[in-house]
């Protein structure tokens, strides 16, 4: 069977973090358009969630796919939230992640 006749497979790509249970996680920055290019500015307004993983569990989407979801447990709340684990990111990356949201919309 040549390249070009061979079926197509979907890609599956492997999670960037895999989280355990106690890991320190921040909510994923999100690059969003503002009206000034002052990033201390935009940093006082925007409200950071900082907390701990204290579990997981996995779903299964619509097209049979499974995906892991986080559960939370946030400084501020009492009970813990559940997250999809791409909306996270490693407390010690959030400051990297922040600045290429930042620069993203320019």
């Amino acid at each position: 069977m040549s390249d070009s006749t061979q079926a197509t497979k979907p890609l599956k790509s492997k999670a960037t973090y895999t989280y355990q249970i106690g890991d320190r996680v921040a909510e994923r920055p999100i690059s969003r358009p503002s009206i000034t290019n002052n990033q201390e500015l935009v940093n006082k307004y925007r409200r950071q969630r900082i907390g701990t993983v204290v579990g997981h569990r996995y779903k299964v989407n619509k097209r049979g796919s499974r995906e892991r979801f986080l559960y939370i447990q946030w400084d501020h709340l009492s009970q813990p939230c559940e997250h999809a684990q791409h909306r996270i990111c490693p407390l010690d990356k959030l400051k990297e992640l922040t600045n290429s949201a930042y620069h993203a919309i320019g």
